[in-house]
Parts: C-alpha cells; sequence; structure tokens
C-alpha cells in the first residue's frame, strides 16, 4: 500500500514538473517506477525533484 502511495505522489508531482501530454507522462511513469523499486532510485528521483525546486525558487527571484 505505501508502495502506491509513493508511486502516486512521485508520479503527479513528475508529471506537473516536466510537462503535459504524453512525454510528460512517459517520464513520470519511469520516474514513478525507478522511485517504488529501490532505495537508491527513490533517493536520485527524490533528489532531483528537490534541486528542480530549489532551480525554479532562485529563477523565480531573479526574474522578479
Amino acid at each position: 500500500m505505501l508502495k502506491s502511495i509513493a508511486g502516486a505522489v512521485v508520479g503527479e508531482v513528475i508529471g506537473r514538473k516536466s510537462g503535459h501530454g504524453l512525454l510528460g507522462g512517459g517520464i513520470g511513469a519511469v520516474a514513478t517506477r525507478l522511485a517504488t523499486r529501490s532505495i537508491p532510485g527513490l533517493l536520485l528521483v527524490g533528489g532531483a525533484i528537490v534541486a528542480k525546486s530549489i532551480y525554479d525558487q532562485r529563477k523565480g527571484r531573479k526574474e522578479g
């Protein structure tokens, strides 16, 4: 049950950040599969999400 909840959360976050359409859905599906299969995969995907969020916040502060 925990695996399906984690997969749904990761898929939602990745799909939202990567854009809409088939490419975003594919990236979300791959990231979800990677994150739910192993602890190192979860750390990799989670770290990438955090890094992208920090990058977007800094970019937003510089623009506005």
